[in-house]
């Protein structure tokens, strides 16, 4: 027998949605492969998904969780490409247990067990591939990045800098402020101690190229009206409403005269959903994994280790993970560790 979490109510609250089950432990079939999974990630879309938003057909219990990493535990009999004991990145939806069961052609194969490897998948590529296909960063572009010390953050900053780009990055503490440094970033506003309206008409009066949004509501708005001519918005997504109970999850922006703003200004707002650049994944996994590895990419992973309650370690401790994640308390991803390798 193994355990997993599934969603036994559609809400955005990850504790009341959950429940952890016993499941049989049995082979893998002839074109399938058994992984023990070792560390989850931890998204901040995943209350979305328990609130079946989207990801799912909604059918109830449902599996949860987006991304596994771990070792090969049992090969099908028709698997050719993979080998007991190695380590890989499962791409699932059912992260949060502790064998996935997957098709090899989910599995990504890694140099080596950690857990920093799972900052390529939803973080990372959704980072470069949003900033290339999305953004269309290029050298000399001012760019404004949204929760920057995030998961995904840490890497727009870093692929940003790698681009050639004007980093300006927000966040929440001193302590995410050095981090930021560390990464390249340019120019740091705090949004609890700052004023960004009035920061970036004092420092950047000629507006920002490109802004890298995932937060929503009034600060969308107010970098909405900093964009540069012929600025691009890239809208991630918006953090500060998926906790709501409303069935979209996303809050309305008023913005007015909205398309005279546009017009006038030859701005452009593009929504970027990962999941449609699928073409892209194996150019840019191949990429993130290499620069992981050689350390020119800082993939930081927080496993909960500095909070009071310790380490988040077993599936028990996921819920907390997603609301130590919802807090804004964490510094680069959040990971939990599922088992023992």
């Amino acid at each position: 027998m193994y355990k997993k979490l599934q969603v036994f109510t559609k809400t955005s609250n990850f504790r009341q949605a959950i429940k952890l089950v016993e499941c049989p432990l049995v082979k893998p079939q002839d074109e399938e492969v058994r992984v023990k999974n070792i560390f989850a990630g931890v998204n901040a879309t995943d209350i979305n998904i328990t609130a079946a938003r989207y990801f799912t057909d909604g059918k109830l219990p449902f599996d949860i969780g987006l991304e596994a990493l771990g070792v090969v535990d049992e090969i099908g009999s028709n698997v050719t490409t993979f080998k007991k004991g190695q380590p890989v990145l499962a791409l699932t939806s059912s992260g949060f247990s502790e064998y996935v069961y997957s098709s090899p052609k989910n599995l990504v194969p890694l140099p080596e067990l950690k857990p920093n490897y799972l900052v390529t998948y939803v973080n990372g590529l959704t980072a470069t591939i949003g900033l290339d296909k999305a953004g269309h960063v290029k050298a000399g572009d001012k760019v404004f990045v949204t929760a920057a010390a995030g998961g995904t953050g840490q890497i727009v900053v870093q692929w940003a800098k790698h681009r050639g780009a004007y980093v300006i990055a927000m966040t929440s503490s001193e302590k995410k402020a050095e981090y930021l440094k560390q990464l390249g970033a340019d120019f740091i506003i705090n949004y609890k101690t700052d004023n960004i309206d009035q920061v970036l008409t004092e420092k950047f009066p000629d507006g920002i190229d490109v802004v890298w949004e995932t937060v929503g509501g009034e600060i969308y708005s107010t970098l909405f009206k900093h964009l540069a001519i012929r600025g691009r918005m890239v809208v991630i997504g918006s953090i500060t409403n998926y906790s709501s109970e409303q069935s979209h999850g996303f809050g309305d922006v008023p913005i007015s005269n909205f398309q005279t703003k546009i017009l006038m200004r030859s701005l452009s707002v593009t929504g970027f959903m990962l999941l449609n650049y699928h073409d892209c994944f194996p150019e840019y996994f191949g990429q993130l994994i290499s620069k992981v590895h050689k350390g020119e990419i800082k993939a930081v992973v927080d496993l909960g280790e500095q909070t009071s309650d310790g380490k988040f370690f077993g599936l028990e401790q996921v819920a907390r993970a997603e609301e130590y994640l919802h807090g804004g308390k964490n510094l680069g991803k959040v990971v939990v560790q599922i088992q023992e390798p």
